[in-house]
């Protein structure tokens, strides 16, 4: 073969990867649906993998999670972010809230920060992460700011 035919093959086969990984980029998978106390603000603490906990239910190819009040939810289902290998498998979530008058859209929830911790030799892993439907910066330093980073956060929503 010629140079010019192999230029053209490996132009081809990086264009076609490049393509490939966009798509899987920018059209990640379905992960968990949470539904959260209405108006929910405060850290949510979610332990996979303890045993004798509930099975997460699937929701239309979602994982779906219900939050109470406490902010504490514990099953024994996997994250569904992270392959069997370890990998971070990129998917996006739904949020929701719910009260006595039904299910809806948390369109104005906003997103704080968050970590995943797991006890060395232990199977369950935990994620912590605070959501607010309120001022996301004012939230920030009035609960999270000055916390001690190496403590476990207080779940559940936050008394204002």
């Amino acid at each position: 073969m010629n140079k010019v035919k192999i230029i053209l093959i490996v132009s081809f086969i990086l264009a076609l990867l490049y393509v490939a990984l966009l798509l899987y980029a920018f059209n990640p998978s379905k992960g968990s649906r949470y539904l959260l106390p209405e108006k929910y603000s405060g850290w949510i603490c979610v332990s996979y993998n303890v045993k004798d906990a509930p099975l997460l239910e699937k929701q239309n190819g979602f994982i779906l999670l219900k939050v109470p009040k406490n902010g504490i939810v514990k099953t024994s289902s996997t994250s569904g972010t992270y392959s069997k290998e370890g990998y971070y498998i990129p998917t996006y979530d739904e949020y929701y809230y719910y009260s006595k008058k039904g299910i809806r859209k948390a369109e104005e929830l906003k997103m704080g920060g968050g970590y995943s911790s797991q006890i060395e030799g232990e199977k369950s892993i935990t994620s912590y992460f605070w959501v607010t439907s309120g001022d996301v910066n004012e939230d920030y330093e009035k609960y999270v700011k000055n916390r001690d980073v190496l403590q476990k956060p207080s779940c559940g929503a936050w008394r204002k």
